[in-house]
């Protein structure tokens, strides 16, 4: 049973809280990647993920007007129909998996393209419609470890998208997986009335994070961005290596 946390612990997500905020307000994802990764090792996985879903969707719904317009909706919608299969199998088969071994592979596999998007690799030609739902099945599955948005990061990289448009997809993709993810941790149970008050306690920091992130993003150059993304990539996946060795 999940008890209101300690006076040190809650300041100490409430500062993951306030980074991870920024990382999302500039990049468009990245939130829940470092917050779970950095609080499950005082915190219970379940009720971090579940925190950090919240926190994502509670967020989104202050950005997704503003960047609805830009939003790429077909490729979102295609990406979605992918996660929506995916992403309850992946948080029923989470507590029979071995979740450290998942993310070590995933955060080897984006580590490795990243690696190559650094190089000048793109992809020469866009996904197509399969491609596309593919994508967001393996990011409906990742989410269930929270990391749902690195694939989908990746994915828009190797495409070479334009900044506004890569954090608009980011964020309405995120937004509408997330109110899925909440459905189906709300069915196994997972969103209980300490979780809740939990999440209120900490969102001004989450809000506030979001909003310095999102003022970075507008004064940032469109060459940077790309690089900053894929250089944002590369930390994500390395501290999910570090955390399937701790």
């Amino acid at each position: 049973m999940f008890e209101l946390l300690s006076p040190p612990v809650l300041a100490v997500l409430f500062i993951i809280a306030l980074a991870a905020g920024f990382v999302r307000g500039f990049s468009g994802f990245g939130f829940s990647a470092i917050v779970v990764a950095s609080m499950s090792l005082v915190m219970d996985p379940f009720i971090i993920v579940t925190l950090a879903i919240i926190f994502e969707l509670l967020t989104s719904l202050f950005q997704f007007k503003s960047v609805y317009p830009t939003m790429e909706k077909p490729v979102v919608a295609k990406l979605l129909i992918g996660a929506v299969v995916t992403m309850p199998i992946g948080v029923s088969l989470l507590v029979s998996l071995d979740i450290d071994i998942v993310r070590m592979v995933l955060s080897l596999f984006i580590l490795t393209m990243c690696v190559l998007l650094l190089s000048g690799w793109t992809l020469n030609k866009k996904l197509g419609t399969v491609g596309q739902i593919g994508v967001g099945g393996i990011s409906g599955f990742a989410n269930s470890m929270a990391i749902g948005g690195l694939p989908v990061g990746l994915f828009l990289s190797a495409q070479d998208t334009k900044p506004h448009q890569f954090r608009a997809n980011m964020i309405g993709y995120l937004f509408l997986l997330d109110l899925i993810g909440i459905m189906v941790l709300f069915w196994h149970g997972r969103v209980t009335m300490p979780v809740l008050v939990t999440a209120v306690m900490v969102l001004p920091a989450v809000l506030f994070g979001t909003y310095l992130g999102s003022r970075h993003f507008f004064n940032t150059p469109p060459a940077s961005f790309k690089r900053l993304v894929i250089m944002l990539l590369i930390a994500l996946s390395i501290i999910g290596l570090a955390k399937s060795f701790l």
